[in-house]
């Protein structure tokens, strides 16, 4: 018999390479995992926190409306008129407003002296005075205050829905 020595072979190298592979691809494929899932818990955390949000405002914008839910809308008829200035030129408006569900007395003629009393204010104004969305903006407000001094409050709002000047 022969006593050789045998030296390291490359069997053995080759399977440590092999067992350093596998260990460095399940550690990375387990921080890929980590990474992941924390990335989707994070996600769902902040989509769940915007949901809740935006249900939570529009809770809070019904709560704070301006006028209650029971508010229902009455189309006006559109008024044409001349303006003070230049008198050649005439208005149209279409507007509605909003009243009360209980409101007191005939619909109809509350309408009717609102209409008229928005025809009256529509002659003592200039064309300089709706010019531009500034314009517009205060002559909304000033009919809804025509509005709401004519019927004692029943009346929250005026909407306008058409404006033509000619």
């Amino acid at each position: 018999m022969t006593n050789l020595i045998e030296g390291p072979s490359e069997r053995a190298g080759q399977s440590s390479r092999k067992s350093g592979y596998f260990a460095a691809l399940f550690l990375l494929t387990l921080v890929a995992g980590g990474a992941g899932a924390g990335l989707a818990k994070y996600v769902s955390d902040y989509t769940e926190q915007e949901v809740h949000g935006r249900i939570r405002q529009q809770q809070s914008f019904t709560e704070t409306m301006p006028f209650s839910p029971s508010t229902r809308l009455q189309v006006l008829e559109p008024l044409v008129t001349n303006l003070a200035s230049p008198s050649e030129a005439w208005i149209r408006i279409q507007a509605s407003v909003l009243l009360d569900k209980d409101t007191e007395g005939d619909v109809s003629v509350m309408k009717k002296k609102v209409e008229d009393d928005f025809l009256s204010y529509l002659r003592t104004l200039t064309l300089s005075h709706l010019e531009g969305g500034v314009g517009l903006q205060h002559l909304r407000e000033d009919l809804t205050e025509r509005a709401r001094t004519r019927t004692k409050g029943q009346i929250h709002e005026v909407i306008l829905e058409s404006v033509v000047i000619q």
